[in-house]
C-alpha cells in the first residue's frame, strides 16, 4: 500500500472518458492517496515539470504524447485493447486499463518512487551546482589573493629559468625569487606537505615574509629563523615546509645557502661538470620551535660558468610512462647534456617526455641559477648620510647566551647605521662564524669532528644545547670599532674557555667535510685575521667600499 509520508498527492491529466473516471474513482477508493488533482489533458504540454507523481489518462495517445513520456516520473494509462503497433520503439513506462488491483497498486508505487527520487536526485544535483559555484567563486577570490601576494615575485630575472607545475588546482611547492639592495639576489624553493589549497595557504605569510626581508637585505640565517618560528605557530604538528633559501652576491662569487629538508641542491657548470651537491643538513620549517631551531648557514665560492639546480622531491619521485620513478641521477644526466640555462626548455621537454600520459603524484617545480654577475641595479646612495665612528663592546654572561640570540642582535644594531645596513648579510656571517668559534669550542669545548659522522652531526648539536643549558661560568667579549675615515670596521671576540687549536692550513679546508668552511669564509671575506691567546681571542677586519 502507498505510504502517505511518501506521497500526499497525484496528479491525473485525462481527456473526460469513462476510462479515466473509472481509474480515478478505483485510487479513491483504494486511498492509495490523500489527495488526487484532475487535470484537463489540453493543459499537459511536453515541457511540462510534474511537482507531484503523474498519470496521463486517455484513449488515443499521439506520437508526441508517447515520447514526451519517456521518464519514470510519469505513468500512461491506455485502453487494454488499444494498438498502436507504428510506436513500439517508445521506452516509456505505460498501463493498460482495466488492470488488477495489485498490479494497479505496484505500478502506481512504482511511479511514485520513481519520482521522489527524481525529486532527491535534482535536489542534490542543484546543491552540487551551488557547492560547485561557491567552490568556483573561492578559488577565485584565493587566486586573486596568491596573485597580490606573489606580485613582487622576480621570476623575470634574466639568470634564472623556472618550471612550476601543481598536482592539483594549487600548488603547494612555492618559488621566490627578489632582488637585495646591493645587487645581491636572494631565491627560495619551498616544499609544503600534501599539496592542494592547505599547503598553499602556508605560502602567503612565507612570501610576505621572505620579500620585506630581502628588501632589508636581512642574512639568510636571520630569514629562516623567522620563517620557521611562523610556520611553527601556525601549521598544524602534521604540516612542515621543506625549503632552501639562497643568496648569490652581487659579483656572482659567494653563493650562501641553507637548506632544510629539501633534496640536494646541484652546482654544475656550463661545460656540464658537476661541482657540489649541497645537501640538506637541517630540517624543516615548522617542525622545531625556535629553541631548538638551527639557522646555521653554509657557503660556497662560485664561478660566473657556474649554474645551481633547485627542485623538489617531485622531480626526482616522478613516475614514468613504465611506473619508474626519475631518480637523481637522471637528473644530473640531464643537467649535463643540458648545461647551458638557455636550453632549460630542452630539459624540461625530456622531463616531459620521461613522464608521458602518466599524472604528476606530486607537484613538481625546478629552478636553474647561473651564478654571474647580478647586473642588477645597486640603490643610489644619499651622500648626505653620514655615519659617526663608534666603539662597541659587549660581555656576555652564561645567563646572556643562554636567553639572547647575540649575533642577530649586533648585527641589527649595525645595519641602522647607514654606512653598514648594507653589509648586513656579510657582517652576518662573518660574526656568526667568530661568536660560535668562540661559544663552542671555547665555553662549550665541542669538536667538529663529530660532524663526521651522519649521527654525529645530530649529537653534535644535541651537546651543544645540553651544554649551553648547563654553563654557568665563563665569558664571551665582543668589541667592534668602526673608523669613518677609512669605512673599516674591526671585530674582536674573545672567549674565557679553553685554547682551540687551528687547523694547520687554512684555506685547504676539504669542501665534503661538513665543517671547515667558516674559517675559509674568514680569510675570503675578512681581512688582517688573526689568533691570539691560542685561539682564544680572533681579531679581523672588514673594509666597506667608500660610498657605503
Amino acid at each position: 500500500m502507498l505510504k502517505p509520508s511518501q506521497q500526499y498527492v497525484i496528479d491525473v491529466y485525462h481527456d473526460d472518458s469513462a476510462m479515466a473516471h473509472a481509474l480515478v474513482s478505483t485510487i479513491q477508493q483504494l486511498r492509495l492517496t490523500k489527495r488526487i488533482r484532475e487535470h484537463a489533458i489540453e493543459r499537459w504540454h511536453a515541457q511540462l515539470q510534474p511537482t507531484h507523481a503523474t498519470l496521463v489518462v486517455t484513449e488515443q495517445p499521439t506520437l508526441e504524447l508517447l515520447v514526451a513520456l519517456s521518464c519514470p516520473q510519469q505513468l500512461l494509462v491506455i485502453p487494454q485493447t488499444y494498438e498502436f503497433p507504428r510506436h513500439r520503439h517508445w521506452q516509456g513506462d505505460y498501463l493498460r486499463w482495466p488492470a488488477r488491483v495489485p498490479e494497479l497498486m505496484h505500478r502506481l508505487q512504482l511511479t511514485v518512487s520513481n519520482f521522489n527520487m527524481q525529486r532527491q536526485l535534482g535536489a542534490v544535483r542543484e546543491s552540487l551546482v551551488w557547492h560547485t559555484q561557491r567552490v568556483e567563486r573561492e578559488y577565485e577570490l584565493i587566486e586573486h589573493i596568491f596573485r597580490n601576494a606573489l606580485s613582487r615575485n622576480f621570476l623575470e630575472y634574466q639568470h634564472i629559468r623556472t618550471l612550476v607545475a601543481p598536482a592539483a588546482k594549487f600548488n603547494g611547492d612555492l618559488c621566490l625569487v627578489a632582488p637585495g639592495p646591493l645587487g645581491n639576489l636572494y631565491v627560495m624553493l619551498a616544499d609544503f606537505t600534501g599539496h592542494g589549497l592547505a599547503p598553499a595557504t602556508g605560502a602567503l605569510p612565507l612570501s610576505q615574509a621572505f620579500f620585506a626581508m630581502a628588501d632589508r637585505s636581512v642574512a639568510i640565517a636571520e630569514m629562516v629563523t623567522e620563517f620557521n618560528y611562523r610556520l611553527h605557530h601556525l601549521l598544524p604538528h602534521e604540516m612542515f615546509c621543506a625549503c632552501i633559501v639562497l643568496e648569490l652576491s652581487a659579483n656572482g662569487e659567494r653563493l650562501s645557502y641553507w637548506n632544510g629538508g629539501m633534496p640536494p641542491a646541484i652546482v654544475y657548470s656550463t661545460t656540464g661538470e658537476i661541482k657540489h651537491q649541497l645537501h640538506a643538513q637541517h630540517l624543516a620549517l615548522g617542525v622545531l620551535s625556535n629553541d631548538e631551531f638551527d639557522q646555521q648557514v653554509s657557503t660556497i665560492k662560485t664561478a660566473s660558468t657556474d649554474c645551481i639546480a633547485l627542485y623538489t622531491d617531485g622531480v626526482i619521485e616522478m613516475l614514468g610512462q613504465n611506473r619508474e620513478f626519475f631518480g637523481l641521477d637522471a637528473l644530473q644526466a640531464l643537467l649535463q647534456k643540458y648545461p647551458n640555462p638557455t636550453q632549460f626548455e630542452q630539459l624540461v621537454a625530456s622531463l616531459e617526455k620521461f613522464r608521458g600520459t602518466q599524472p604528476l603524484q606530486d607537484d613538481l617545480s625546478l629552478a636553474v641559477l647561473q651564478c654571474c654577475p647580478t647586473g642588477l641595479a645597486l640603490p643610489e646612495v644619499q651622500t648626505e648620510l653620514q655615519s659617526l665612528p663608534f666603539r662597541f663592546a659587549t660581555e656576555l654572561h652564561p645567563v646572556d647566551l643562554q636567553r639572547v640570540d647575540v649575533v642577530s642582535t649586533i648585527v641589527g644594531l649595525l645595519s641602522r647605521l647607514p654606512a653598514l645596513h648594507g653589509h648586513r648579510t656579510t657582517l652576518y656571517l662573518l660574526l656568526a662564524e667568530v661568536y660560535n668559534n668562540a661559544l663552542e669550542h671555547g665555553l662549550l669545548g665541542l669538536d667538529s669532528r663529530m660532524k663526521n659522522d651522519p649521527e654525529g652531526f645530530a649529537y653534535y648539536y644535541q651537546l651543544r644545547a645540553e651544554r649551553l643549558a648547563a654553563l654557568t661560568s665563563g665569558s664571551v667579549t665582543i668589541a667592534l670599532t668602526y673608523d669613518h675615515s677609512r669605512h673599516y670596521l674591526t671585530c674582536c671576540v674573545r672567549n674565557s674557555g679553553a685554547s682551540w687549536q687551528l687547523p694547520e692550513q687554512l684555506g685547504t679546508v676539504d669542501q665534503s667535510q661538513p665543517y671547515g668552511r667558516g674559517l675559509e669564509l674568514l680569510q675570503q671575506l675578512a681581512e688582517r685575521l688573526e689568533w691570539r691567546d691560542e685561539g682564544r681571542e680572533i681579531e679581523f677586519g672588514y673594509q666597506l667600499p667608500p660610498r657605503l
